[in-house]
């Protein structure tokens, strides 16, 4: 891990946001880009105004824009971790997806807020369709988070799908932080149960015999209330999925049908792709 890219509309949750690109930019020895995405300010109906005015008006809002990047870059400075930062004239997706290509981004921090209320929903909801989008794992940092750390991780896996490239990852963040994981499996009634599970438990066991991890299998009405019971239960700091965008992350982030548990989780979410939906 090379690059990490820090999504911040400089609230409070950024700055935990932040903290977490920090605690894994140290250990990885890797680059921080700080990029906050804005729009010009709307001109009220009826004010007579003219290009020069215009111009001014955005100039002005870009420095303020970037009078805000200060605390935060030194914060970062005070770590000793290289970073530069992005102020970019753009929409928060087409932006955040714009510098992932451009600087080879590894990983993305986004914030979000909490559950409660409309506003607030929409800006969870942005940040799990971003992560849905995203080619590279997301890391969605919740709003009531208050400890930051990560010393037990819980994976949960669908052992449907080859997911050791997935596993080789979070094993070797695990290894960085000095934490441990755990693999959960929820069984729920409305998510498939094509393959035989005992398979890729063998093939699981047979890839990491080196690390020292369980594989636990849960019932629950739905994935979600499985995963968020089974992460309190273990005492987790981290919830890691790794799916498919067609099933797995689609019910989870659909809330049709879950309760989402990107947008309700009390703990950060990393989220990955598996190879072959990319």
């Amino acid at each position: 891990m090379k690059n990490i890219l820090v999504a911040t509309d400089f609230s409070e949750n950024s700055h935990k946001a932040l903290e977490y690109a920090s605690l894994i930019a140290k250990v990885y020895e890797a680059k921080v880009y700080l990029i906050h995405t804005y729009l010009p300010y709307f001109v009220e109906p009826g004010v007579y105004t003219d290009s020069l005015m215009m111009q001014e008006a955005m100039n002005e809002q870009h420095e303020s824009m970037k009078a805000k990047f200060i605390p935060l870059v030194k914060q970062l400075e005070e770590a000793g971790i290289e970073h530069e930062t992005l102020l970019e004239l753009n929409d928060v997706s087409s932006g955040i997806f714009d510098a992932i290509a451009e600087h080879e981004i590894d990983l993305l921090i986004i914030g979000r807020t909490g559950s409660g209320g409309f506003f607030n929903k929409l800006i969870g909801s942005n940040a799990a369709h971003i992560t849905a989008k995203a080619s590279i794992p997301v890391l969605a940092i919740p709003q009531q988070l208050e400890n930051v750390g990560i010393k037990q991780i819980l994976y949960a896996t669908q052992l449907e799908y080859e997911e050791c490239d997935v596993l080789a990852e979070v094993f070797a963040l695990a290894k960085k932080l000095g934490a441990k994981v755990n693999l959960v499996k929820v069984e729920a009634s409305f998510e498939p149960d094509i393959q035989a599970d005992q398979q890729f438990i063998d093939q699981i066991k047979g890839t990491f015999v080196k690390e020292d991890f369980e594989i636990t299998k849960v019932t629950a009405e739905n994935v979600t209330d499985g995963i968020l019971k089974t992460a309190k239960a273990q005492s987790a700091d981290l919830m890691v999925l790794a799916a498919h965008h067609r099933n797995f992350l689609s019910q989870i982030i659909d809330p049709s049908k879950s309760k989402q548990v990107i947008i309700s989780s009390p703990l950060p979410v990393l989220t990955y792709q598996l190879k072959g939906d990319l």
